[in-house]
């Protein structure tokens, strides 16, 4: 009896393996990690072949780490090691702590982030590569640890509220105002209560994915909520010289041209590396165009010299190139 208890004991031991050992064995980890006391993030990380870099994915505001599967498979068969991971209000992280009540700060995703890189052992700097509310975050991190960081890969980001939804949401406080003069709420709890009208009457027929699990919209919500003051062109000058490589879908249907131009003229010219304009491609170009945005990442984490002189590009997915002037890069079609 007490031989079988002792067997028990080494199998039940033996499923608490060690963050420190996963980070050092050559495996792929797929499943939870602790990165403090009161928290555990879910986790999807390829180790890197010998001798090739490693990207951080950030999930856009809808996302969890499969919707990056198309986009990972082509930088994994090349050798580059990619993290993925779910954010608290995300994925599988949100399912093991619904309901989210509480925002969610973006302060707070971008320490999770720190902590998450330090228990695995990932050495920096970092290649960070976040879309729309990742790419919000990513900035963040950049703006709080820029000597963390080596490329900094933004697409279709997050870099001020949605101008509509914002225009709509300010022109209902200001009626609120008008209407209701002793109304007690302040301005920013009225602008969360029209945010929250928003957020449960559009996002459903925009994106059905968030009707996805009972507690998605909620979080979201408070995803948003965390992050609709961040601004990242305040905090451009304090990114590292040639690191921000931005990436703009010609249509998307989010976020302007002309909103995401205006960012990379407020980033210093000594942080400005490469942007790039996708021809043909939505808002979530990793769906999109997944081959030729993972091509093009690739590029940029292996160094090519003509992706760091701060150069504007056009890219041509279904063409597989993409060109500037007379410059011609062959980045490849699925």
């Amino acid at each position: 009896m007490k031989a079988l208890i002792l067997a028990a004991l080494v199998i039940f031991a033996g499923l608490f393996v060690s963050m420190e050992s996963l980070a050092q064995a050559s495996d792929k980890f797929h499943g939870f990690v602790a990165i403090s006391n009161q928290r555990e993030l879910f986790v999807d990380y390829v180790p890197a072949a010998e001798g090739k870099p490693t990207v951080v994915l950030i999930n856009g505001l809808t996302y969890s780490t499969r919707q990056w599967d198309n986009f990972t498979d082509p930088l994994a068969a090349r050798g580059v090691g990619v993290l993925r991971y779910d954010m608290q209000g995300q994925g599988r992280t949100l399912l093991k702590y619904a309901p989210i009540l509480s925002v969610i700060t973006a302060q707070e995703q971008v320490e999770d982030l720190k902590a998450l890189l330090e228990k695995l052992k990932i050495k920096g700097p970092y290649n960070l590569a976040g879309l729309s509310y990742g790419g919000g975050i990513a900035a963040g991190f950049a703006a709080a640890y820029p000597h963390l960081v080596k490329n900094l890969i933004m697409m279709a980001p997050f870099t001020r509220p949605v101008a509509g939804t914002d225009d709509w949401i300010k022109a209902q406080i200001w009626a609120t105002r008008q209407i209701f003069p002793f109304n007690k709420m302040s301005d920013d709890e009225l602008y969360d209560y029209y945010l929250h009208q928003i957020v449960y009457a559009t996002y459903p027929q925009a994106e059905p994915i968030v009707l996805e699990n009972p507690f998605k919209l909620e979080a979201i919500f408070r995803l948003v909520q965390g992050i609709r003051k961040a601004r990242p062109a305040d905090t451009a000058a304090t990114l590292p010289d040639k690191s921000l490589h931005l990436m703009i879908a010609r249509q998307d249907q989010y976020i302007n041209t002309n909103v995401l131009e205006e960012y990379w003229d407020a980033v210093p010219t000594s942080a400005r590396a490469s942007l790039l304009y996708i021809n043909g491609s939505e808002h979530k170009m990793v769906e999109a165009v997944p081959y030729f945005t993972a091509t093009w990442v690739y590029e940029i984490l292996m160094g090519n010299k003509k992706l760091f002189k701060g150069t504007h590009f056009e890219g041509y997915p279904f063409r597989g190139e993409v060109r500037a002037g007379d410059e011609f890069i062959k980045v490849g079609r699925q």
